[in-house]
């Protein structure tokens, strides 16, 4: 009888071919014993495991394998799964060399019928393991240590926030006592803007910057580094993090952010004119400022020397003062320009070197022009009233105080600032007036005041960014200069120069507000797509069902006009969206195995009617080393090649097109990059042309634009998807004798184990076998659209049932067993999504037939969002008939395989 059981187990094994690839294939050790535990078969993971071959457990005693305690368990262990039960537990094995070893092993029983023949045994190693367990004991009992001394806040918490742990620091660092804050939820301290999710945390490896709450009431700034740990037992996993106080870190770059964002206004909008200096005196850069004074186009300053602007009575003194400077002397001087209308301009000079690495690399220069300056002060002379009129003419604010802070003068700009008349503040304490509160709303004590600080220290300060109040009400940003007024060593008060820096936050609001009106067109076009896709549908299907009837020579000319208009519109639409992302940066890249020669031929195939009709030859060549599968965008490198495919054949019309592609290999086969080059025999560019080729909405002549239409993106869009994909593209072209376009991209290649596995893959998904009867179920609310896909699937031989909502769908699909649905997204009552998820809850999977959604939605999240809630594949509007024809084989019930004849 248990011979009979051996053979019946050999049998099963052998006949198992879908087990088989399992079996050989499985990382971890699996063996086939019979019911006495004798080997009769065994993957090659237990030798990579166990060091031992088939043919030694064979000949091999049972004890040889195990120590006595682990044989009588799994003695025992064959017992139960003799009695029909599968076991699971650990037990402890004799490599091949000598070394004890763990591991957890599954045994399941092989019956025939209801009679046990065999056991399937599953063992996986965790020696390493339970190694890393004691190790990880060990180090807990440091890590403790480790905690409870570190000066950086240690916690641990659960995947819902709990805090279990929270090392003593986190007094020092936020006033807390440990058993403060442990048992609550670690959410409970931080900024609402910053938390993040514990298990999100843990996944991010140069650690977030959060605001944590200090006991006190104010937020600390801190960064935490977080990892995912088993906890004890029994128990989920925790999360161990390590915070460190950043706050003063934060503060420098906020600062630094702020020094860079007034050094560009500082350049650009300086109401001086500022330029910079190469070491031969040459402009390499100048503001609007310096354009204006000298009246000279930017293009033309830049390369030509300062000193060609000189009144030339001033060119030696000029000459003078730059060698001063290139020696490492900053120059102060006035001069005089003559700008290109002739009109002399007296000007004072600020010329410093500009020094990188200890090297000095050009000159930094700003000229104020001071011609009304030296009238004003001549007039300033005359009149006696210096000191008046300097403080009339400046644009800066400034007032002055004594020393008791009472205001002494103010200057015209400063009372306009202010919105009061200056003689509204002399003899006032000026603190309560425009300094009483900071930015924030609280009061700001006058002791706090950095103008009452210097008044009684006698130190100069520079403010950066503070706030002043003017008379109605509301508050200006300024940035302000104290210096105090000293007289024989004693300070008598204190000048305050201040301007308002209001205006840098106005760029920065303009910025958010072109970014959300970006957001509105993204949106916009979005829902434009899906509302012109839906009579597109009608348009290009009806137009499609016309042509395929007997109609006149003439009917059938005008109805492929039509055609042909739709496709041209459609094509447009897509430009534009496709445009829009880009600009947006929403353009989503995938990397996946794709057959470059197939991909060849389909866009040959795709354009081989056009060529026909021109009389034109598509060829293409690939370079042979070039291996069968690449890992790239597929989608986009094909739009790429349509594109310019596309283009090549609208420009040509004798001749040929040639695609060629070769291969660049790095040392590993992610670095490789596919270069690709299209080459006509066209119409040719203008040299003067070439740089407005990849241009937005660019055609290089009306006439031309007339000739071939489109939209003038084609080739931008071209050019940002090879950028995005971090490659680069080019044209050559000669006027009359044709283009060149190359572009080359990064693709990884595949080896050939994994080209055969896709091939061969591929190859079970693509055979079809001879039209089967079929149930399909039509979900479509749109009248024309409907009328369409049942037209079209009565042309391909099918009777399709139809339904106008998600609810009548899912209500169909209950009662009735059909092989195929096409879904359309957008419905009234309940749309194709919520439609398919509730069937997936409601029906079993054995059930649920195939799903196709039909939308006009085409964007790729849109397609990725139908296949994760259960969909199988996507048709987008205006639905092709080829493409229906595709999800019915792929998709649609196929005749079971004959058996070949003995």
């Amino acid at each position: 009888m248990d011979i009979n059981k051996t053979e019946t187990l050999k049998r099963i094994i052998s006949e198992g071919s879908s087990y088989q690839s399992l079996f050989f294939n499985h990382p971890d050790a699996i063996y086939v014993m019979d019911i006495h535990g004798n080997y009769i078969d065994a993957n090659p993971s237990v030798e990579r495991i166990s060091g031992y071959t088939l043919d030694d457990l064979i000949r091999m005693n049972q004890s040889e394998i195990c120590p006595p305690d682990s044989e009588n368990s799994r003695k025992q262990y064959i017992k139960e799964v003799l009695a029909g039960r599968s076991v699971s537990n650990p037990i402890t094995f004799y490599h091949k060399d000598g070394s004890l070893k763990q591991a957890e092993i599954t045994y399941v029983p092989i019956t025939e019928g209801k009679e046990v023949v065999g056991i399937y045994g599953i063992a996986k190693d965790v020696t390493d393991i339970l190694e890393v367990q004691r190790e990880l004991k060990e180090a807990q009992e440091k890590y403790q240590v480790l905690a409870d001394h570190a000066q950086d806040l240690i916690t641990t918490c659960a995947t819902d926030g709990e805090l279990l742990y929270v090392s003593p620091s986190v007094y020092t660092l936020l006033g807390y006592r440990p058993e403060e804050v442990i048992g609550k939820s670690f959410k409970d301290y931080c900024y609402s803007g910053d938390y993040p999710d514990p298990m999100d945390l843990s996944k991010i490896g140069n650690g977030c910057k959060m605001r944590v709450l200090h006991k006190k009431g104010h937020y600390i700034w801190m960064e935490t580094l977080a990892k995912p740990v088993a906890g004890e037992r029994g128990k989920s996993v925790q999360i161990v993090s390590i915070s460190r106080d950043i706050t003063q870190h934060k503060d420098a770059e906020r600062r630094l952010r702020e020094s860079r964002q007034r050094y560009r206004s500082l350049f650009e909008h300086n109401p001086a004119a500022v330029y910079s200096l190469n070491l031969e005196g040459k402009y390499s850069a100048v503001n609007s400022k310096l354009v204006q004074m000298l009246d000279i186009p930017r293009n033309k300053l830049i390369g030509q020397s300062f000193l060609s602007n000189l009144d030339k009575c001033e060119v030696q003194h000029g000459k003078h003062y730059f060698d001063m400077v290139k020696q490492g002397e900053p120059q102060y001087y006035e001069t005089r320009v003559v700008n290109s209308s002739g009109r002399k301009i007296e000007v004072s000079v600020t010329n410093v070197p500009i020094i990188v690495d200890k090297e000095m690399v050009g000159v930094y220069g700003i000229v104020s022009d001071i011609t009304e300056r030296k009238e004003y002060t001549e007039r300033i002379q005359e009149l006696s009233k210096q000191h008046e009129l300097i403080l009339n003419t400046v644009t800066e604010g400034i007032f002055g105080l004594d020393a008791d802070g009472i205001t002494m003068f103010m200057n015209p700009a400063a009372a306009s600032m202010f919105g009061y008349e200056a003689k509204e503040f002399i003899g006032k304490n000026s603190h309560p007036i425009i300094h009483h509160t900071r930015a924030d709303g609280s009061h700001l004590p006058q002791e706090e005041c950095p103008i009452h600080m210097t008044v009684l220290d006698g130190q100069i300060r520079s403010i950066k960014e503070d706030v002043f109040w003017r008379k109605d009400g509301s508050s200006f940003l300024v940035q302000y200069q104290v210096t105090p007024i000293i007289e024989q060593g004693q300070i008598q008060g204190a000048v305050v120069v201040f301007n308002d820096v209001t205006g840098e936050r106005e760029i920065v609001r303009a910025k958010e507000t072109a970014e959300l009106a970006a957001q509105a067109k993204s949106e916009f076009l979005s829902m434009v797509s899906h509302e012109i896709r839906t009579p597109m549908n009608g348009i290009v299907g009806m137009t499609e069902l016309l042509i395929g009837t007997d109609l006149s020579e003439e009917q059938r000319e005008y109805a492929e006009i039509i055609r042909d208009s739709g496709d041209a519109l459609l094509n447009i639409l897509n430009d534009i969206l496709d445009f829009s992302k880009l600009e947006s940066g929403k353009m989503a890249l995938a990397y996946e195995p794709f057959a470059l020669r197939k991909m060849l031929e389909q866009v040959a195939e795709l354009f081989k009617p056009l060529a026909d009709e021109k009389h034109l030859e598509i060829r293409y060549r690939l370079n042979p080393s070039i291996p069968e599968f690449m890992v790239g965008d597929a989608i986009r490198i094909r739009q790429i090649l349509v594109n310019l495919v596309g283009n090549a054949l609208k420009f040509t019309d004798q001749g040929s097109i040639e695609v060629a592609v070769d291969i660049i290999k790095g040392r590993k086969p992610e670095d490789s990059v596919l270069d690709f080059a299209v080459q006509d025999t066209g119409i040719g560019i203008p040299a003067d042309k070439l740089d407005q080729l990849f241009q937005s909405f660019s055609q290089l002549h009306p006439v031309i634009n007339r000739k071939y239409g489109g939209t003038g993106l084609g080739l931008v869009i071209s050019k940002r998807l090879v950028e995005i994909m971090g490659g680069s593209i080019s044209v050559e072209s000669i006027e009359g004798e044709g283009s060149t376009f190359r572009f080359a991209v990064p693709a990884a290649s595949v080896d050939a184990s994994a080209e055969q596995t896709a091939s061969q893959f591929h190859h079970d998904r693509t055979r079809q076998s001879d039209k089967v009867a079929m149930r399909i179920l039509v979900a479509e609310d749109h009248p024309v659209n409907r009328k369409i896909l049942r037209e079209y699937l009565e042309k391909l031989g099918y009777h399709a049932d139809v339904c106008t909502n998600g609810v009548e769908a899912i209500d169909a699909i209950s009662q009735n067993a059909y092989d195929i649905v096409l879904m359309d997204i957008h419905m009234p009552v309940m749309d194709g999504l919520k439609a398919t998820d509730l069937l997936h809850r409601l029906i079993p999977q054995d059930r649920i037939p195939p799903i196709i959604a039909v939308t006009g939605n085409a964007k790729r999240e849109d397609k990725e969002a139908c296949l994760e809630i259960g969909m199988r594949d996507f048709i987008s509007k205006p639905v092709m008939l080829s493409e229906l024809k595709r999800v019915l084989q792929q998709w649609g019930p196929r005749d079971e395989p004959q058996l070949a004849p003995n």
